[in-house]
């Protein structure tokens, strides 16, 4: 656990390439801050409505390892500076927020920008994974990094102990395509 919070925190913390012709390149960093910062005035305005009213926020990295516990981590602080009561478990009453990190190809002229929050109206998400499936698809890995953005899908339940009341999914895109990371 200890190893994957130093890896994803010195990914983080990467520098952005920069291109003399257009100056310097947007950073997962960037579109990371503009998702907290989006994904925590969206809950605020939940909280004010009525089947989320009068609720704990409680976060929720959907597994242990890559960057949503970070992220949780992150989202929690921002709602606790913005006021919002803040638990670490869900006891009788709470809205639930689940982080789901994913990974999708989009076209760079997709109109995918990173820290962009868009409302998922019920069905499937179209996201499809990145893994590379065989030692001759490297190649093809490669090239399609460059059109890969990332975010996470985000549900919010109203819960009332194991009912939910109300049910909303977000996805936040923290990166989208061309975002390329140097070591320092």
């Amino acid at each position: 656990m200890k190893k994957a919070f130093m890896l994803a925190a010195a990914v983080l913390c990467g520098c952005a390439t920069t291109n003399e012709e257009t100056g310097p390149r947007a950073t997962p960093v960037d579109g990371l801050q503009k998702v907290i910062e989006s994904l925590s005035q969206e809950i605020q305005q939940r909280l004010a409505t009525d089947p989320y009213r009068g609720r704990a926020v409680v976060v929720v990295p959907a597994s242990s390892s890559g960057t949503e516990p970070i992220v949780a981590e992150l989202l929690r602080t921002r709602l606790v500076e913005r006021g919002a009561g803040v638990n670490l478990d869900c006891a009788e009453r709470c809205m639930e927020v689940r982080l789901q990190e994913f990974v999708m190809d989009a076209p760079r002229s997709s109109m995918v920008t990173p820290g962009q929050i868009l409302t998922v109206a019920g069905g499937s998400i179209p996201v499809v994974g990145g893994f590379v499936r065989g030692l001759g698809e490297r190649e093809t890995e490669k090239q399609r990094a460059a059109n890969r953005s990332t975010g996470y899908i985000v549900s919010l339940s109203a819960r009332d102990a194991n009912r939910y009341v109300a049910r909303a999914n977000l996805v936040a895109i923290t990166s989208a395509g061309d975002v390329a990371i140097e070591k320092r």
